[in-house]
């Protein structure tokens, strides 16, 4: 039986998800199927890789460079995220990504995006990922307003967030029915009923994607019904969910490393505290 692992986004709430994926590697545990958006997905590369304390390093050692991420960089390029430094310089030589081991395993990823013509979820796998071409997860973590749509083989995407904000519906449409979940909202977060930006200015900066502003403005909707689905799946015993022990208050953009060093050690402690009922999860459905 093939069990699935699944990566909410969050910015650099993704700080959480990086603790969390490096006990999993450092106790050998590595589950075949990731569905993964945004930051999620930032985030699972290197856990395909097997490099676990490469996402920590870059949350605590480049979240405060300018060249990572800054209000110049989003007037300058229309990005507030320095794509072309994070998948460029950063990947290729200051962190070095192991293409080579990532493509070589088995384990399957799934890259969340959001078609921007009709507001729907598109999945990519790790094929489309190589030293030269990094934009399924580009795409996956531009966040609307924030960021420019990327072209992809004929798509126009943004943020996987937007559409599925938790991708479990996708793995269980492809029959994966044990899900281990990481959130980076704690319980008793409840997502507030209005898009991030006033409803005149998205119908006025997407009013070529009608779509994708309906998807905008439903989005809160859909997280705490994706949230709902995650803890009903694991009162059936089929799903085991990790989310902050701890509310985390940071914003998407936060640039305090010393915050991140702390969410990420929230992440390392949270998993570690589950580490048991983990194994005893996967010892069941292997």
């Amino acid at each position: 039986m093939s069990i699935g692992l699944i990566l909410e986004g969050g910015g650099n709430r993704g700080a959480y998800t990086a603790g969390v994926l490096d006990v999993l590697a450092e106790n050998d545990i590595y589950i075949q199927d990731t569905y993964a958006v945004s930051a999620g997905a930032c985030n699972a590369v290197s856990y395909l890789s097997k490099q676990p304390k490469r996402n920590y390093r870059i949350y605590t050692e480049y979240a405060d460079d300018k060249r990572y991420s800054s209000w110049k960089l989003l007037w300058k390029t229309g990005s507030l995220f320095g794509f072309d430094f994070i998948f460029g310089e950063l990947t290729q030589t200051l962190l070095p990504f192991d293409y080579d081991e990532f493509h070589r395993t088995s384990m399957r990823l799934h890259i969340g995006t959001t078609d921007v013509r009709t507001g729907q979820p598109v999945f990519f796998t790790k094929e489309t990922i190589c030293p030269d071409d990094m934009r399924t997860l580009t795409a996956s973590a531009s966040l609307p307003v924030v960021a420019n749509i990327v072209e992809y083989e004929g798509y126009e995407l943004l943020d996987g967030g937007i559409s599925e904000p938790i991708p479990l519906p996708a793995a269980l449409k492809d029959g994966i029915t044990k899900n281990i979940v990481v959130l980076t909202r704690d319980r008793s977060y409840v997502k507030k009923n209005k898009p991030d930006f006033p409803l005149f200015y998205l119908r006025r900066r997407y009013k070529a994607y009608p779509k994708l502003v309906e998807a905008m403005v439903q989005r809160a909707s859909r997280y705490m019904q994706e949230r709902t689905l995650c803890y009903q799946e694991q009162e059936r015993e089929n799903a085991i969910v990790i989310e902050p022990s701890r509310p985390i208050t940071i914003k998407r953009q936060c640039r305090d490393t010393a915050l991140l060093e702390e969410i990420y050690q929230l992440g390392v402690r949270d998993a570690n505290n589950r580490l048991v009922e983990i194994n005893r999860f996967l010892a069941m459905n292997r």
